[in-house]
């Protein structure tokens, strides 16, 4: 999935409306307990999805804010495949745009769906370095499938993967990823939620960028 950032205003601003119109339907004469009827649930569902599309054409940090407040006044949108692909691809906006303010001498790039490997996202640095970052939003903890994923791919490249995920490795996934590590595959986790995390996820990208050798003015 490409990964942007836009600054569509006036989707920035339709978003705050369609949440405001969400909010006063809650508020007004539609209870909970009514959700479940007729023309009242389909309207209810109508302006889910609103919220939902126009979170996809929004910055990525009010799209994020747009589905939080979203979840939490209604449990079942967490589980409508729309909000799920829309959460996945604000998730991967938010990591692009963080990325490229911590390392702003760096080439951040989004691959796309060319190629005959599909990676999220390509860091370089002006020495033609790269490491590529693969994208996890989920519900649940990263399993050992998806550490497997990157080990595989970076096992195949002259690049080093780093995993990173809003939700932290399972047992199984951690004794894999150290094993991989062990063996010399270079490889990283790391969970990432929010602006809190970048810490952590600085220091990965350039320690695997370190593996290869390259020092960074960044470190």
């Amino acid at each position: 999935m490409a990964v942007f950032v836009t600054n569509n205003q006036a989707g920035s601003v339709a978003l705050v409306l369609g949440g405001i119109v969400f909010l006063l339907i809650l508020i007004s004469g539609n209870p909970l307990l009514s959700l479940g009827h007729g023309d009242t649930q389909m309207r209810f569902v109508t302006r889910r999805r609103r919220v939902i599309q126009e979170a996809e054409e929004a910055p990525p940090r009010e799209a994020r804010s747009a589905l939080e407040a979203l979840s939490m006044i209604d449990p079942r949108a967490s589980r409508d495949t729309a909000f799920i692909r829309t959460s996945g691809l604000v998730y991967e906006r938010l990591v692009y745009a963080e990325l490229t303010r911590l390392f702003p001498e760096f080439s951040v790039m989004s691959q796309g769906i060319d190629g005959p490997v599909h990676f999220d996202i390509i860091v370089a640095t002006p020495e033609r370095r790269a490491i590529f970052v693969e994208l996890k939003s989920l519900q649940s903890p990263v399993s050992s499938i998806a550490v497997h994923q990157v080990t595989g791919m970076a096992a195949t490249g002259v690049m080093g993967g780093l995993l990173v995920a809003n939700q932290p490795l399972t047992r199984a996934a951690r004794i894999l990823l150290r094993q991989a590590q062990e063996s010399g595959n270079n490889v990283s986790f790391v969970q990432w939620r929010d602006e809190n995390d970048s810490d952590a996820l600085k220091d990965a990208v350039l320690g695997l960028l370190r593996a290869f050798g390259h020092g960074s003015s960044n470190g």
